[in-house]
């Protein structure tokens, strides 16, 4: 296995950057003009990716299979659905209560104008979530989403409820 030039971290000779430093490892990555940067934050998402996809979203590119961009999307979305699968082999662990219980369920019902930064990721997470089950449905054809959406709407009459029994300290 190859050694990035840059920091001596190991790499996979199919890898266009280097995961820890972003340093070019082939000739596609060096002839890019916007090499990933190498700055953590949440989300399975590289700011690589979030820029080819915003710039997807905003009609700036096309979608392109052979681009070192897609390249890399696809690789983190294969990890992330890899991630997934180690939860969903938690006995008894509950995706929707998991997500719910560190989420403002008052988010989703306000104005994306009046929300902060965390009621916006909150947001934009149930979003996500609903969004990846049409994604789903529509690549096997199946209408899985309708009984999502009742079952979302179950969890926050649930966390409203939790909300509501809680004793507010004098």
């Amino acid at each position: 296995m190859p050694y990035c030039s840059n920091c001596g971290r190991r790499i996979k000779a199919v890898h266009h950057y280097c995961g820890s430093c972003g340093q070019a490892l082939s000739e596609i990555a060096e002839s890019e003009s916007d090499p990933p940067m190498a700055v953590g934050r949440d989300g399975f998402l590289s700011r690589r990716s979030l820029t080819y996809v915003n710039e997807l979203l905003r009609g700036e590119r096309e979608l392109d299979h052979d681009s070192v961009s897609y390249t890399e999307l696809s690789r983190e979305v294969t990890a992330a659905l890899a991630d997934f699968a180690r939860l969903a082999m938690i006995t008894d662990l509950d995706l929707l209560h998991l997500w719910g219980a560190g989420s403002d369920t008052e988010a989703l019902s306000m104005s994306i104008d009046d929300m902060n930064s965390n009621q916006f990721r909150d947001w934009l997470a149930a979003v996500g979530l609903g969004r990846t089950l049409q994604m789903y449905d529509d690549a096997l054809h199946t209408e899985f989403e309708n009984e999502f959406n009742d079952r979302v709407q179950q969890l926050i009459e649930y966390a409203n409820e939790e909300l509501e029994n809680e004793e507010v300290p004098e």
